[in-house]
């Protein structure tokens, strides 16, 4: 995993702090294959209360702002229907 452990405490920190603390979270992507170069950090928040657009924003903005990296940050809402990425996310990904 090419991530630190500061940085994902601060992704920890962030995610939950603005999507609640039992949000559940995952990692996925290029950031997990020791043996490549650059790239987004690709995540996957599963709140367990809905989040606003605004709070979405904030959060993604606050991560890029603190990793000084790119952040494509998926979310998947309570009740809402899965979709593929949400399950590629979950079945390769990491959790956080």
């Amino acid at each position: 995993m090419r991530l630190t452990t500061p940085q994902i405490n601060t992704i920890r920190h962030l995610v939950r702090s603005r999507m609640g603390h039992d949000a559940r979270l995952w990692l996925f992507g290029s950031r997990l294959d020791d043996a490549r170069r650059g790239g987004d950090v690709d995540l996957l928040a599963e709140p367990a209360r809905p989040v606003e657009l605004a709070q979405w924003l904030a959060c993604r903005s606050a991560l890029a702002d603190a990793l000084d990296l790119k952040v494509d940050l998926l979310l998947r809402q309570p009740h809402e229907p899965e979709q593929p990425i949400h399950r590629i996310a979950r079945s390769t990904g990491v959790a956080l």
